[in-house]
Parts: structure tokens; sequence; C-alpha cells
């Protein structure tokens, strides 16, 4: 990996293969032999999520943890949501067996909603829910060669879907693997997965294809069970010096269970999903001093829930067979399952960064449109296909007057079609202050705006009587929702180790949210007197600190250590005149201590043991209620074996709640037991 601009610049023939992506991923950083992984690994690493530009984690104006591949493996994670619970200020939680939820700095309901989730820069945000649909990702652990999390509002650089943070999954260059691998597993809750994967040349290209079959049969309780299967291609080609095209396609399809598990009497219903997205990424090095990206991609997203029968009305509403069957007869959509409909997603996006002044003044620009359409007779009934048009403008200029000064400048200006305010532009300056070449002393100041999603303004939902009048009002939109609002100030300190491999990352914050959307119920004529409403109608303010803390004292042993305090105070939320109006919320709406731990030892040749810890304070969520405090105990180990011919066999046991101190993490009767899975992997 290139450690400065200067070398970045007399490098000029690496660093077409080594083009990063136009969002944050610097996905074919192993495009040459002339820099390896370990370059990017050095004493103090190189992102570019923070603003865009490369800059080591003492140039960045933001707290950055990042997710490797020996995380990734020792972590014993079988889905990607798990990873996050290595992250400070994190909270990872089932809502059922197969759906999950992750926020930063908690406030949250089952659909965690001010989070941008990129795969190497597409946003994989889904505007028809407001959150991220983990299981119709299709995206295999094996792809991802790391995780970069933004800790803080970074809307700046990435827009509105950044309020709280950002993460972007950087997949594995195609060029930095070849040959095929096999793995397969199985275990508790009848989980069956099978994963093949191979890399190829093709051309004057490298080509990477995965494809796999995951399922499992979910609780015992509730049987809430899932299948996927998914397919990814990826290349990259770089037809001269100057040039790189990095392409991207796939496809997965399955179902997923839902279902609220705060009753044993609640419905389980099988949310269908079919999913594809196309990427194209194009960079260009014009000069020295000047790199061009431009990047399109399209993400298309079908959820599909089955239309609610008369035996489950009579069963789940206690309504009689013959009015229910009335009922059907003019609601003919109606689901016990909101998660219905379709959502498209069109991106395009210029770059380019100029290097002004060498490693004193870099500026970045970049222009972007995005155009959002969704369609649901559940969600948005009988609006048809509504759709969002939004332009974006951002900058970011990195000055380093002084060799241990770095002065970061940036904003982002948004205007949306749908937003009932103008233009709104979310500024950001830091300053890093190294007091030596291993540390730094951080302050910055943001402040960020999100606009509302598609469901946001136009969530709308009735019931028709048998005589066709409205029977029941459950939702009404609200076309006068405006963007909210956050003011983040921070004091950062990072300081790379030199006599013993490792860091430790200080974060001390206050974040102010104001205008929040959230929902409440109002008052109407129909049947149950109430709908829900959704308004800017809450606030408060999260302050706290953050610690992440990594050793690697010998070569065979590494350790991580988080930790996270956050007060959320202040919490004030507007309930509306159906309840008491404006009110101050004092249960915890944010877990008050989080904790992980993550260490990895490798004892024998060829033998790895890896034990993982994480602790989550008590928290009330929204919809999910008070959840008790918990402690999670995660092992794994696994054994490698040298074949003939350059192939390897590995096989792992994954033990997760060791201990088998059963718990709830969001609705009372989803219970995390112990659960134990068997891992095989043949690379040839």
């Amino acid at each position: 990996m290139i450690t400065t601009k200067s070398r970045l610049k007399s490098g000029r023939a690496a660093l077409m293969l080594l083009t990063l992506t136009p969002f944050c991923a610097i996905a074919d950083e192993q495009d040459t032999v002339m820099f390896s992984e370990s370059d990017f690994y050095a004493v103090i690493p190189e992102v570019v999520s923070a603003t865009r530009i490369t800059q080591k984690l003492t140039e960045a104006p933001a707290s950055i943890s990042l997710i490797d591949r020996d995380m990734i493996r020792a972590s014993g994670a079988i889905t990607i949501p798990d990873l996050l619970r290595l992250v400070p200020g994190f909270q990872v939680f089932h809502v059922n067996a197969n759906k999950f939820g992750a926020t930063y700095h908690g406030v949250s309901d089952d659909f965690p909603r001010r989070l941008e989730v990129m795969v190497d820069g597409r946003s994989i945000y889904l505007p028809l829910l407001s959150t991220v649909d983990w299981n119709s990702l299709g995206l295999s652990l094996d792809d991802i060669e790391r995780i970069e999390v933004v800790r803080g509002s970074n809307v700046p650089a990435y827009g509105s879907n950044a309020f709280l943070g950002a993460i972007n999954i950087v997949t594995r260059s195609p060029y930095s693997e070849s040959g095929a691998s096999l793995k397969v597993l199985g275990g508790s809750q009848d989980t069956r997965r099978v994963e093949g994967r191979f890399s190829v040349p093709a051309g004057n290209a490298q080509l990477r294809v995965t494809a796999g079959h995951d399922q499992n049969d979910g609780s015992n309780r509730f049987q809430d069970g899932a299948r996927s299967e998914y397919l990814n291609l990826s290349s990259t080609l770089a037809p001269t010096l100057a040039d790189t095209l990095l392409m991207q396609a796939g496809f997965s399809k399955g179902y997923a269970d839902r279902g609220d598990m705060d009753d044993t009497d609640k419905p389980v219903v099988a949310r269908d999903h079919q999913s594809n997205y196309q990427y194209l990424r194009w960079s260009h090095i014009s000069d020295s001093s000047r790199e061009t990206q431009l990047a399109a991609y399209h993400n298309y997203l079908n959820l599909s829930t089955p239309v609610a029968t008369v035996a489950e009305l009579v069963q789940y509403e206690g309504l009689p067979a013959d009015f229910a069957e009335a009922l059907l007869l003019q609601n003919p959509q109606f689901r016990l399952d909101n998660e219905d409909g379709k959502t498209e997603l069109y991106d395009i996006e210029l770059q380019q960064t100029q290097y002004w002044i060498p490693n004193r003044a870099t500026f970045l620009w970049g222009l972007g449109y995005r155009y959002e359409s969704a369609q649901s007779d559940v969600l948005l009934q009988e609006q048809g296909r509504i759709n969002e048009d939004r332009w974006r403008l951002f900058g970011n200029l990195e000055l380093q007057p002084a060799d241990a000064l770095t002065f970061n400048l940036g904003a982002m200006a948004e205007r949306s079609t749908t937003s009932a305010d103008s233009t709104k532009i979310s500024p950001r300056v830091a300053l890093n202050y190294r007091p030596d070449e291993q540390s730094v002393i951080r302050t910055a100041y943001s402040r960020a705006y999100r606009m509302p999603s598609l469901l946001d303004k136009n969530n709308q939902s009735f019931i028709y009587d048998t005589s066709g009048d409205v029977w029941d009002v459950v939702v009404i939109p609200n076309s006068d929702i405006g963007p909210e609002r956050i003011l983040t100030s921070e004091v950062g300190y990072y300081r790379a180790f030199q006599d013993i491999a490792g860091h430790v990352d200080v974060r001390i914050f206050v974040e102010d949210v104001e205008r929040a959307i959230n929902s409440y119920r109002d008052f109407t004529d129909d049947l149950d007197n109430r709908l829900r409403y959704s308004a800017n109608s809450t606030s408060w303010r999260n302050h706290g600190a953050e610690l992440q803390l990594r050793l690697q004292p010998i070569e065979q042993f590494w350790l991580l250590l988080n930790y996270s305090y956050i007060n959320t105070t202040d919490f004030l939320q507007d309930e509306g005149p159906a309840k008491k109006g404006l009110v101050r919320a004092h249960a915890p709406q944010t877990p008050l201590h989080t904790a992980s731990m993550l260490m990895n030892y490798n004892f024998a040749p060829g033998w790895d043991l890896s034990l993982a810890q994480y602790y989550v304070d008590e928290v009330k969520w929204d919809e999910g209620g008070y959840r008790s405090r918990y402690n999670r105990t995660d092992l794994r180990l696994a054994r490698e074996w040298d074949l003939p011919a350059s192939q390897r066999l590995s096989g792992a046991l994954i033990v997760q709640n060791l201990l088998g101190n059963e718990f709830s993490e969001f609705y009372q009767y989803s219970e995390f037991d112990q659960r134990t899975y068997l891992q095989v992997q043949l690379e040839f």
C-alpha cells in the first residue's frame, strides 16, 4: 500500500492497479506484486472512509475501526452483522432467528435507519424499508477483505444515510487470489451452508465467481427459518496504465421468516426475496496530480409476503370466519407482515482528486445523482409506484500547514424532490495534531442532516369494511416531514505502538440529535380511534467515550478489546394528543456500557484457538421493549492441513454462547441459546 502522496506520484504505474473506489474502497490494493497486504496493515494503516481521500488514521477527521480478515476468521461469526459487535459503540441484535438489526449509539427499533452500509462503495440501504436487509445481501464472508467503520456522523462524505456513521464492506480483489475453494458449514438450528468460489484469468482481466446456498430452520419455539441462494461476479480490468475498470454483478433469492416475538401466539410469515445488482467503476489518472473516478450502479429488490387467509384472521385477529372472509374481499392486499413491495435504486457519481501541493494540500470534489423508486400495497397503499430524485455535491480539503498538523474541511450539499425543506449543507471541520509519528490528538465538529426516506414521507395503510368504507386507519403519511439534524463534537486520541504491534484509539463525543423522525398514535374516528403518524417529534443527546485497544505481543497471539460508555439523556418525544404529548423518557434508550473482547492464539503449527466475549447493558428498544443485560462467550477451534499440489484443507469448530446462558436481544421470546457449528473448507 502506498504510504505517502509523494510515493503515490512516483509509483504511477503501480497505482493504476491500486485505484480507490469513488466512495471508500481500496478494492484493488493487491492488483500488483509491488505492494502486499502488509503494506496496508503497516504501523499506521491508510483508509479513505472518512473523507474519500487516502489518509493515514492519524490524518483522518474521524475514528475508524477496521475489521480485517484475521478478525473475521477468529470471531467465528457466520453472519456479517455479528462482526459489528467488534466495533465500540455498536449494538447488534437478533430480532428473530433470521432478522438482524445493527445500530450505532442505540435509540432504535427493529428497522435501524441511520447508518449507511456499502459494499465497495455501493449503498445497500433500502428506501422501501429505510434500513438494510441483511438476508438479501448474498455476500460470502470469504469474499470480504476488510470492513471499514466510521464511528460518528459521516454525512459530509457519504450523504444522509450516514447520519450516525458509515460502514463499507471492502471485498477482495480478484487479483488477490487464484484457484478455487469449497466450504461446507452445518450445525445448530439445522444450519446448512455450501459455498463455492473460484478466481481465474479472463483475457487481460481477472474474474472471481462466488455461489452459495444457506439454509436453517430457525428457533425451536417459532420455526422461523430462512433459505438463500446467491451468485456474485467480480472482475478487474486494466486496459491501459492509466485506467482501471471494476465490474460487479450478483443476485440472491430465497426467504426469511418474519414475526414479532413479543408473544408466543404471534404469527410467523415467510417473506420471499429476489434481488440483483450491477456495479461499474472506472478510474483514470490523467497526470501525477489528478485522479478521476466515475461509478454507476443499480440495485433491485422484490419482497413478497403471502396474503392473509380467513383461518389466520380467525386465529390471530379473533374475527368471525364469515366476517373475515368478507373483509378480505374488500382488502385483497391485507397481510400479517408488512415487508412486501419492490424497490429500485440507480446511482451515478463523478469524483476528482487534486493533489495541489505535494504532502501539503489535497482537494477532492464530486457530484452525484440518485433515483429511488418503491411500490408496496402494504406500506405505500394505493399510491402506486413512487419515486425520489436526489442530487449531491461534496468536497473535502486536506491541508498540512506543518508536519504535525492536518486540517480537514469537508461538506455535503443534498437536495431531494420529496424534502419539505430546501437544499441542506452538512459541514465538518477537524484539526489533527501529531505530537510524534505514531500518535494524534484529533478535534472535530460537524453539523449534518438526514433527508427523509421514501418510507418516512409516504407510509400509508388502512382497512375497508365489508361495505367498502374505511374501517380502520392504520398509518397516514405526513408530507411536512423535514430532515433530521445532528450536531457532533468530539476529541480523539490514536496511538500506534512501536515496541509491541498494536494501537489504542479513544473517542470522547457529544451528539445532539434534533427533529428525529418518529411515529406516534393520533386520534381518528375509525375502529380503534387511533392511527400511526410520523413526524419530526423526537430529540436526544448522546455523550460518552469509546475505547479500542489491539495488542500483538508475539506473532502467535493477538488481543482486541473494545469498550463504550454511552449516556443518552434529554430524550424528548412527542407522543401526540392520543397519549401525553411531549414526554421525557427515563428508560435507557441506549445500553450504558457495552464491551467486546477477541483473542486469537496459534498454539501449535496448523492449530488456531480464539475466544470472544460480548457484554451489552440493559436497554429499552422501541417496539422490542426492555431487555436485560447479557454476556455472550464464543469459542472457535480450527486446524489446517497442507495437501499435495498446493491444496489446503481446514476445519473449524464454532461454539456461540459457550456457557449456555440464554438471553433475549430484542423481543422477549426470541432467545439466543447455545449454538454449535462445524465448518470444513478445501482450497485447490
